[in-house]
């Protein structure tokens, strides 16, 4: 049986739905990022976007689990103005040499900039994800991503099994 990592930053909550939801059906341990920057309401908002968008890294509080251990890491982020969380994108700088071969992307989005998103996780991670997982955060408030999550899911689980 294969050790599964799901790694995540949610500012709002979520991503940290999207995170749960696939821990629990990949049976997966779980870490959530946490920015040590103080990113909450609308400051923190504004905040986010201007350090996204300027490729800013941030600081991070010590991480409990090795990702070099596990077989699978899935790795996820909101996306902020076409890209990743400063947290997402401070985890694959300092992680880079040490992620698995196997890795899983998954973004939320409002609207668009996923696609633009995991590209530049992969850049940052130096590896192709073997998948990706994207969901609108309409979809995730609404609860009703479940049973699309589960068929990406099993196709991962295909994948993985090969």
């Amino acid at each position: 049986m294969k050790k599964i990592l799901v790694v995540y930053y949610s500012r709002t909550g979520i991503t940290k739905s999207l995170a749960l939801s696939i821990a629990n059906l990949v049976n997966a341990d779980i870490e959530e990022l946490i920015d040590k920057k103080k990113r909450k309401g609308l400051f923190g908002h504004l905040v986010s976007g201007r350090d996204a968008a300027l490729r800013r890294q941030t600081t991070i509080q010590n991480f409990t689990n090795d990702p070099s251990a596990y077989d699978i890491v899935y790795i996820g982020t909101p996306v902020w103005d076409f890209t990743m969380a400063a947290a997402v994108r401070t985890f694959l700088i300092m992680y880079e040499k040490t992620l698995p071969a196997s890795l899983v992307f998954f973004c939320t989005q409002a609207s668009s900039g996923a696609d633009s998103t995991i590209q530049e996780m992969a850049t940052l991670s130096g590896k192709r994800p073997i998948a990706t997982i994207i969901c609108s955060s309409k979809d995730i408030e609404k609860n009703s991503y479940q049973e699309d999550i589960e068929n990406q899911l099993d196709a991962i689980w295909l994948l993985k099994s090969i």
